[in-house]
């Protein structure tokens, strides 16, 4: 069922690309590629010395929440971010089923279409499990990688059943309706329970701007594909990695932490102790700080 995602869709992606999206914020651009269209914002020089820091926008954030870090980070060099296919203004293709593989090639097309390597992949969550393919396929791609809320893909789909209980999301169909007619609704529940307690009010303005000038968030359809039945390639990355973890996120709190370490062969820790899923927006100065002096330990 999750053709019914690429195909309500497709006819968006032209509208998409002339309307609000694009003007946003400085930098913004789309990046067709076989597998989508993807919504990037690009900003800061490169520098010898600073790797690109590439982040994801992990659903149901949008590239809007990520203006702190772009005025954080871009003084220090080249910094992009992304919405995956099928959540913000990223629209899949007509092909796309939302399948980890396709995910994967289409941030790999991403990153040598953009052509700055060598990168950061600061990737999150279940994406993190992406940011590793590359890395091990791609090492002179790709310098160095952090990873935050993210365990091993065993404790990763745990969580995702956890989460998704009641299966609203799991469910063919019903996943794929409940995403297309109420987006802002999961989205609020979300954040209530992954972000420190009382901080979904900061985050659910921009959202729903977005929904209303026409993003989407089609969360049934990768939960229908990623985590029933799926395992990807087991692969040991030589980069160093940095983990960190925000310990308020309650999504997460049986979640083994350490337990994506097997995964990497040089790796330090962080603990964020005031923010949930999302430290990278909900404490952007911890979060930029460390990422700054980890690259100039390099």
């Amino acid at each position: 069922m999750t053709w019914i995602d690429s195909f309500r869709l497709r006819a968006r992606a032209g509208s998409i690309k002339e309307g609000w999206a694009a003007g946003s914020r400085p930098g913004v651009a789309f990046h067709a590629l076989p597998q989508a269209t993807l919504r990037v914002r690009t900003g800061g020089t490169r520098k010898a010395d600073w790797p690109t820091v590439v982040m994801v926008c992990d659903p149901p954030n949008v590239l809007e929440h990520f203006d702190d870090v772009f005025e954080r980070l871009t003084p220090h060099g080249r910094v992009v971010v992304f919405e995956p296919p099928g959540f913000g203004f990223s629209c899949p293709s007509a092909s796309f089923r939302f399948t980890f593989d396709e995910y994967l090639a289409s941030i790999e097309n991403l990153l040598r279409k953009l052509d700055e390597g060598p990168y950061v992949l600061a990737f999150t969550c279940v994406w993190a499990h992406i940011a590793l393919q590359i890395a091990a396929k791609e090492p002179g791609l790709v310098a160095r990688l952090l990873l935050w809320q993210s365990p091993s893909w065993e404790q990763q789909v745990t969580w995702a059943r956890n989460v998704d209980k009641k299966r609203l999301l799991s469910r063919p169909l019903f996943g794929q309706l409940a995403t297309a007619l109420k987006p802002e609704k999961i989205g609020d529940g979300w954040y209530r329970s992954a972000l420190a307690k009382n901080r979904h009010p900061d985050f659910m303005p921009k959202l729903e701007q977005a929904l209303q000038k026409g993003a989407f968030c089609c969360l049934g359809s990768l939960w229908q594909q990623w985590f029933h039945g799926y395992t990807p390639s087991p692969v040991k990355v030589k980069q160093p990695a940095l983990v960190s973890w925000g310990l308020a996120d309650r999504t997460h709190a049986r979640s083994d932490k350490e337990s994506i370490a097997s995964q990497l062969s040089e790796v330090k820790w962080h603990s964020f102790q005031h923010a949930g899923h999302s430290p990278e927006l909900e404490a952007s100065q911890e979060y930029c700080d460390l990422l700054c002096n980890w690259i100039k330990e390099a």
